[in-house]
């Protein structure tokens, strides 16, 4: 007798494909580690902590962090176990089984993952040749599908590319559903509608820290005006963010100088990282201009391109078959990945050799 749904038979575990040893430029996490004075604020704070008490199941002390941070009232601002935990949320919460939504692609791989969890019927749009979408072609197809949410990363992962936010807030004000907006990797960028969200009917923005030095802790935020953030408060779990991760969230938020001089350090590095690329950038290999955290060419050898930087001891993530995406390390990191990737264009594993 089968005791689960039909819905898991077509999906697997989470797999980042990620050896132990070896270069990790394949999770977009950050380079820049937190400086000790940090961290021995962090460990203090920790040491005082009551750990057989439940914590703030609003969250409100790393909320006006945050929003401190962001430049939002704390009372827009929900947080999450990660930004993965507030998208599952807003799947089965504000949709119910069957409802369409419109998601483009390539766009983060959990979004129809999370969809499928929740039932939702999904719709999609191609990006073009540029890896980019046109916002009256999303708004048009919204409208014609009938869906109840739309769905983006914005910048783009696994792309790293972006729309403005003139765009962005078009396609928000002209459609009667929710917009769902995920700035994960905005601060590596400068067109974000965080401020703008509370003052729309229909549209939420989710943020994470994992991408800016905290992925290790798991938090993640949505902004949204007060209908819908109270809807998302009643929904969530009553203590889905512990002690721990809101300690050391708001400890990090409130240095913002810290905060900002690991983002400055992270798009020097992606930058370095685009110009050793395009010197590769010929018989095939395109090198896509980066928003993110990270940089992403385009080749038809990108699997075996893959591999071949695995056995080096290199890992990057290669998506849909053509796509390499690579996060942006530190200098040294950034360095060797060159070298095993000139080596492998030598042996062969590239065309453009």
């Amino acid at each position: 007798m089968n005791f689960v749904s039909e819905k898991l038979a077509c999906l697997r575990p989470y797999d980042p494909g990620t050896s132990a040893d070896g270069i990790h430029l394949d999770a977009n996490e950050s380079f820049v580690p937190l400086p000790d004075s940090l961290r021995e604020v962090i460990g203090r704070r920790v040491s005082a902590l009551a750990f057989n008490r439940y914590p703030d199941p609003l969250g409100a002390a790393v909320s006006e962090a945050f929003g401190a941070y962001y430049g939002v009232d704390a009372r827009f601002v929900t947080p999450g176990n990660g930004s993965d935990e507030l998208i599952t949320l807003l799947f089965n919460v504000l949709l119910e089984k069957g409802d369409r939504a419109l998601l483009v692609t390539p766009d983060f791989s959990m979004y129809p993952h999370y969809g499928a969890l929740a039932e939702i019927e999904p719709v999609f749009l191609q990006k073009d040749h540029a890896l980019r979408f046109d916002a009256d072609e999303l708004i048009a197809l919204a409208r014609a599908e009938q869906v109840r949410m739309v769905l983006f990363s914005n910048p783009c992962n696994p792309t790293s590319q972006g729309i403005p936010a003139a765009d962005v807030l078009k396609i928000v004000d002209s459609l009667n559903c929710l917009v769902v907006v995920d700035e994960a990797y905005m601060d590596f960028w400068d067109e974000s509608i965080i401020r703008e969200a509370p003052m729309r009917e229909n549209c939420i923005v989710l943020k994470t820290l994992s991408k800016i030095g905290l992925a290790g802790i798991r938090l993640g935020f949505a902004v949204a005006n007060d209908r819908l953030s109270a809807y998302l408060r009643a929904a969530k779990s009553p203590y889905n963010v512990n002690a721990l991760t809101q300690i050391a969230g708001e400890a990090v938020l409130a240095e913002k100088s810290t905060l900002q001089s690991a983002v400055a350090q992270i798009c020097a590095s992606r930058d370095a990282l685009y110009t050793a690329l395009l010197s590769f950038a010929q018989n095939g290999l395109h090198v896509f201009s980066a928003r993110a955290n990270f940089v992403t060419l385009r080749t038809p050898d990108a699997p075996a391109l893959h591999q071949a930087l695995q056995s080096r001891g290199v890992s990057v993530r290669c998506v849909g078959g053509e796509l390499l995406r690579i996060t942006a390390g530190a200098p040294e990191e950034n360095q060797l990945f060159i070298q095993a990737f000139a080596a492998c264009v030598k042996e062969g594993a590239l065309a453009c050799g």
